[in-house]
């Protein structure tokens, strides 16, 4: 199926044989896929030159993402598309413990019970988008933050596409107007000196309407930009941008990356609170260093925080 999508993706009308041809398959075969295409949806014309894909709607689904990333990415290699879920994050875990390889994606249209760092109910309603990746670097556990902080720019990169100015919160979500617009997650299976996989659950606030109750903390992409967003679009811009950052980190870890993550820092030079479960320490927001932890300039030192909950101090 992606393999003949991305065939009719060129937008010319192409003859059975031509993509028999193409796919080594016969010009009954290419009938059989022109028709499983038609009943999902799809909009394809037939006639004496050929079939044409007529792109009348905008679609969503593994077929449609595999066949138009531009090429094969390490970090998405294997695309499962489900209409509804309990969680993305809970489902690729399960996928990890039975051995699936790195790049193994699960998208949901949406989910019943999606969650995101410490537990926290994430609306996860059709529109949006909600996905979670399967990772194997060769991290110590005490580094899997990190790539929290790489997912951070490359949504931000993402965004940036959109022509639109958002700003990472530390240490994972997107704002934009002070609105959040997308967050992260990330659980792992580690061993006492290394990780044997990483689980990283990414939610995106595209097309979908969002309850009335988080409209003034949250705001969606479409809602931005006033137009139906091509969430196909947004997920290959993503993983393609991610792919490169991902690449680079394996070869020279995150140093590289420091001064972009902070100048892109919400909050850096304010005050602020940070709640880590523990205590709450009020500071000045100096950004991360390179592992990652947050500098607070507090009246007495400097502090490093690992994680926690980060908010604008307000007296």
């Amino acid at each position: 199926m992606t393999k003949i999508l991305k065939i009719l993706h060129s937008n010319n009308y192409i003859s059975g044989n031509e993509i028999g041809t193409m796919l080594s398959i016969s010009r009954a075969a290419v009938h059989k896929k022109i028709k499983n295409l038609k009943q999902i949806g799809y909009n394809i014309k037939s006639c004496a030159k050929g079939y044409k894909l007529i792109k009348d709607k905008i679609f969503f689904n593994e077929y449609e993402i595999e066949s138009r990333l531009n090429k094969n990415l390490s970090v998405c290699k294997i695309i499962k598309y489900y209409k509804e879920l309990p969680s993305t994050q809970t489902t690729v875990k399960m996928l990890a413990q039975k051995g699936f390889d790195e790049g193994t994606v699960v998208i949901a249209e949406k989910q019943t019970t999606g969650y995101g760092r410490i537990k926290k109910v994430w609306n996860s309603n059709n529109g949006g988008l909600w996905f979670s990746v399967l990772l194997k670097p060769l991290l110590h556990p005490e580094e899997s933050a990190k790539l929290a902080l790489l997912l951070s720019i490359a949504l931000k990169k993402t965004f940036d596409f959109y022509n639109v100015d958002s700003k990472i919160k530390w240490p994972n979500d997107i704002l934009i107007n002070n609105k959040k617009i997308a967050g992260i997650i990330i659980e792992m299976s580690a061993e006492q000196d290394i990780v044997n996989w990483i689980v990283a659950g990414i939610g995106i606030n595209v097309n979908n309407e969002l309850p009335k109750d988080l409209k003034k903390i949250s705001i969606s992409l479409k809602e931005i930009i006033n137009k139906e967003i091509d969430r196909t679009e947004f997920i290959c811009k993503f993983f393609t941008n991610f792919e490169k950052l991902y690449t680079s980190f394996k070869k020279e870890d995150f140093k590289q990356f420091l001064k972009e993550y902070n100048d892109n820092l919400l909050y850096k030079n304010k005050c602020v609170t940070v709640d880590t479960g523990y205590n709450t320490i009020t500071g000045i927001n100096l950004g991360i260093d390179e592992n990652g932890m947050l500098i607070l300039n507090t009246k007495n030192e400097l502090k490093k925080i690992m994680s926690g909950t980060l908010r604008e101090y307000k007296k």
